[in-house]
């Protein structure tokens, strides 16, 4: 009678382990997509996105493609720029390849559009 106690234990126990892996992926995945909406909300804030566009670089392809390290980076380098009259003249202009010898954050963000592009 008591042959079946050790398996119907181990079968719950599995089940509560399941259960609580589902739980932990979801909520990991709700507070990843959490994260990077406020990303993105700041993203749109800053000279970065308007420049993205021009590289026709979709911005949530972008936070999706590029490690959050480097977004983060990308962005306080956009917010500290000193070069903001010029950045805002050739974005004016639509000519991303004005700022490609200026901007700091040029090069990164034709790679990381060329790698989402083959993607």
């Amino acid at each position: 009678m008591s042959a079946w106690i050790i398996p119907a234990a181990a079968g719950v126990a599995l089940l509560a382990l399941i259960i609580a892996l589902a739980w932990a992926i979801s909520a990991n995945m709700r507070e990843g997509l959490l994260f990077r909406s406020g990303l993105a909300r700041r993203l749109e804030e800053l000279r970065l996105q308007r420049l993205m566009a021009l590289l026709g670089l979709d911005p949530n392809r972008y936070l999706h493609a590029a490690r959050i390290v480097d977004v983060e980076r990308h962005m306080r380098t956009c917010k500290e720029c000193e070069e903001t009259a010029r950045c805002d003249d050739a974005l004016d202009k639509e000519t991303p390849d004005a700022l490609a010898g200026r901007c700091a954050n040029y090069r990164e963000l034709d790679i990381v559009r060329r790698a989402v592009k083959d993607s």
